[in-house]
């Protein structure tokens, strides 16, 4: 797996360049003992690190790690737990929140290794249910993307080598070797929308299309050629508005509705806010009402003002990305 430059750096990485330590995430689940197991394989004596995230939220959760350990001590590979607090924000699944602090935790964790590379146990039916979540929460291209093959994110490459690969396949050959593994009973949970779809929705579509994965992963590739274009525009229109004190509302307005968007959404992104539809179209609004009119938007704890000819913000503690 070769990645593309960082834009933010311009370096580039090799997953094959045995110059550096590898860490993996590594639940003890199927997917992830499957991942590790092949990175032993693919380098052998190469540095590898298994790093397990211990969430605390549920009773199994000390259990877990103490297989991860004894797992890692049987195949001779250093295991860290990484201890994690989950943090309740209001409107954010638990799901959601867990998933922050579980990237979060193993970034820096990958980091303190001196790993060049993180490598992510998700297969191909993770990457169908990536899209059929965000198809349902009404996502644009860069949510319908789903999950890259590979990323850089703060100094760390990710990498999800088994993204072509069955759930079904990775188990199957688990078994077959007899490899233990845990199985995670939030994965069972009916209240959880990924959980259902995984147990109701994918056994409908492979009585309708038995290649679904292929064709929802077509599907997401497309997505995230389309977000690459649309946030190299976004890039260029926001350095065109964008100024010491803020947008300068005459150039926004001079672009076409769909870019105004894409701009505000990159110039909020910049100052760590996450923003959903709702919230660009209501400032698409305000904007648009006459000079002097105040301009109100919840967005985390932000200060949206305007200011003359100028849109500012100033971000409060609350939102990050």
């Amino acid at each position: 797996m070769r990645t593309t430059g960082d834009p933010s750096t311009g370096a580039s990485a090799t997953l094959s360049d045995p110059g550096r330590p590898l860490a993996v995430a590594f639940s003890g689940g199927a997917d992830s003992t499957a991942l590790l197991l092949a990175a032993l394989r693919a380098w052998p004596g190469r540095a590898v690190h298994a790093l397990h995230v211990h969430h605390g939220l549920q009773a199994a959760a000390d259990a877990f790690a103490e297989h991860a350990l004894a797992r890692c001590a049987d195949w001779g590979v250093a295991c860290r737990v990484l201890p994690v607090q989950v943090r309740r924000v209001r409107g954010d699944s638990v799901e959601e929140q867990a998933r922050l602090a579980r990237h979060a935790a193993l970034g820096r964790a990958a980091r303190e290794l001196g790993c060049a590379w993180l490598l992510l146990g998700h297969h191909a039916d993770d990457q169908a249910e990536s899209l059929l979540l965000a198809l349902l929460r009404g996502a644009g291209p860069a949510g319908l993307a789903a999950m890259p093959a590979a990323a850089s994110r703060a100094g760390v490459w990710l990498g999800r080598p088994l993204l072509e690969c069955s759930a079904r396949r990775l188990r199957a050959e688990l078994d077959a070797a007899g490899v233990p593994y845990v199985l995670d009973p939030m994965n069972e949970q009916a209240q959880l929308r990924r959980s259902r779809i995984r147990h109701e929705l994918l056994p409908v579509l492979e009585a309708l299309e038995p290649a679904w994965r292929t064709t929802l992963g077509r599907s997401a590739a497309l997505c995230a050629q389309a977000a690459d274009q649309l946030r190299a525009q976004a890039a260029s229109d926001l350095a065109a508005c964008q100024g010491e004190a803020g947008l300068r509302l005459e150039r926004l307005a001079a672009l076409e509705p769909a870019r105004r968007a894409q701009v505000l959404r990159a110039w909020l992104a910049e100052s760590g806010l996450r923003s959903n539809a709702a919230q660009i179209d209501n400032l698409l609004r305000q904007i648009a009402a006459p000079p002097g009119a105040a301009v109100r938007v919840g967005i985390a704890d932000a200060r949206l003002w305007r200011e003359g000819e100028w849109l500012r913000c100033e971000p409060g503690d609350g939102g990050p990305l």
